[in-house]
């Protein structure tokens, strides 16, 4: 069985301001479309090392022609577009055209959405033509400080929510229902960020994150972003309660405060024992985990007991929702757990 063919190229490096000369598999230049003496960059990356050609002429950088897309308006409802919005974002698109007869409904419907994307704004408009400009990630807003702000957030409208439905409070119903609007941004530039890394090799150089660490530092800003979710529930159950003059009875108000602050409590903890990588501590959360699941169905229990069906009704989607944020506190600690393991182990071959 022969061996492969191998091609001399140059190397170009700022490690010692030289160049120098590497072999490379005569397939791989093929396939590079590389010419005899080009230069190429050389970078570490994780475990491996990535080969980059240099610009040609002043050409596109690979990749940039990917940063614009094209959306033509059908006959679906203002929903479709804004999904298709908000996908061709996250993708990592700079430039988006909305192309076709818009709506009214359709029209408004991609105000409110680009009003949703950090950077992104609507520079031209017409009739039949919408021209949408995407800001590059800022890197002011870097992975860490997007998730901290994520997490300072939704822990404030997790106090907010119920404090909302005990005290009657409906302004402070609506602002926390307003504030996920908030929560949607940043974890869509997040989201936007991860996409970018997945696609260039050198992402996770120049933001100074692995793949895999943003990997999980995005999954803990998923399971962030739906507890945002049920804190807007648990809002709207307020205003309900509020519109049909309807209040929680004191007995039954002290045990959603007490099991409020014990979902706080362990969210709070598993976030900081994944930032800090604190294994002890997200096992302490895990154990904590049943005696928050009792406070739930202690409260489930008493809901049978209520004559009010309405009001039982309300305070059941409260209680559903306390459980959730429990559930993803409980993941938010195992991904704690994984990523001190991965910290302090070799990476698997």
């Amino acid at each position: 069985m022969g061996t492969s063919k191998v091609e001399k190229r140059r190397l170009g490096t700022t490690a010692g301001g030289g160049t120098y000369m590497i072999t490379l598999p005569k397939d791989w230049v093929e396939a590079l479309g590389l010419t005899k003496g080009e230069s190429l960059t050389l970078v570490w990356v994780a475990q491996g090392i990535y080969l980059k050609p240099e610009a040609r002429g002043g050409s596109e950088r690979e990749g940039s022609k990917a940063a614009h897309a094209r959306l033509a308006v059908g006959e679906g409802r203002g929903e479709e577009l804004e999904r298709a919005l908000i996908s061709r974002y996250i993708a990592g698109f700079d430039v988006i055209e909305i192309v076709g007869p818009l709506s009214v409904e359709q029209r408004e419907g991609v105000r409110r959405t680009v009003q949703r994307l950090i950077g992104a704004e609507i520079l031209q408009e017409t009739s039949d033509y919408m021209l949408i400009h995407t800001l590059r990630d800022p890197q002011v807003l870097s992975p860490p400080q997007l998730l901290e702000y994520i997490h300072e957030n939704v822990e404030a409208m997790l106090q907010d929510a119920p404090a909302a439905l005990l005290e009657g409070d409906l302004d402070r119903a609506v602002s926390v229902v307003q504030r996920d609007d908030r929560v949607d941004r940043f974890f869509l530039l997040l989201s936007r960020q991860l996409y970018a890394v997945l696609r260039d090799p050198l992402g996770e150089v120049e933001r100074g994150i692995s793949r895999i660490e943003f990997f999980n530092l995005h999954t803990v800003a998923r399971q962030l972003e739906r507890v945002a979710d049920h804190a807007v529930k648990i809002a709207q159950a307020a205003q309900a309660l509020h519109q049909e003059r309807r209040a929680v009875p004191p007995p039954l108000g002290e045990a959603i405060t007490e099991t409020r602050d014990a979902v706080r409590w362990v969210l709070h903890e598993a976030f900081h024992a994944f930032v800090e990588r604190d294994g002890g501590q997200a096992h302490r959360i895990l154990e904590a985990i049943p005696g928050v699941e009792r406070r739930v169905e202690e409260i489930d229990r008493r809901l049978l007991q209520l004559d009010d069906p309405h009001l039982a009704y309300h305070i059941g989607i409260v209680v559903d929702s306390l459980g959730r944020v429990k559930d993803y506190a409980t993941n938010i600690a195992e991904l704690a757990l994984n990523a001190e393991a991965l910290q302090g182990g070799k990476t698997p071959p």
